[in-house]
């Protein structure tokens, strides 16, 4: 509904032998920009710069590719519309997408 703020949530998988992460949330805005410093710092499988794009658009989250080596992967190629439990995989990490509304 109108009076309701979609946002989205990705959460890093762990490794063995790691601890759980915390889930990171982005509220719908025109563009998120994935990298290293903002998902799993310590990945160097994840682009310093620009790994991924998530973006919103008529009502649904999308991902695009951004990485230097091609390395962000859904199910295909770019401006993949996600769906809620959809694992996204950014160099050698798995995430969990998810989505939400909060009221204003």
């Amino acid at each position: 509904t109108e009076d309701e703020i979609p946002f989205c949530t990705l959460r890093p998988i762990a490794l063995p032998g790691e601890r759980e992460m915390p889930k990171e949330v982005y509220e719908e805005v025109s563009e998120v920009y994935l990298s290293r410093q903002n998902t799993v710092p310590q990945d160097r499988s994840i682009d310093d710069e620009e790994q991924a794009c998530l973006f919103f658009s008529d009502g649904h989250w999308f991902i695009e590719d951004r990485s230097r080596n091609n390395s962000t992967f859904v199910h295909a190629g770019a401006g993949i519309k996600l769906e809620p439990g959809d694992i996204i995989k950014m160099g050698d990490r798995l995430f969990e997408f998810n989505t939400e509304t909060r009221k204003k």
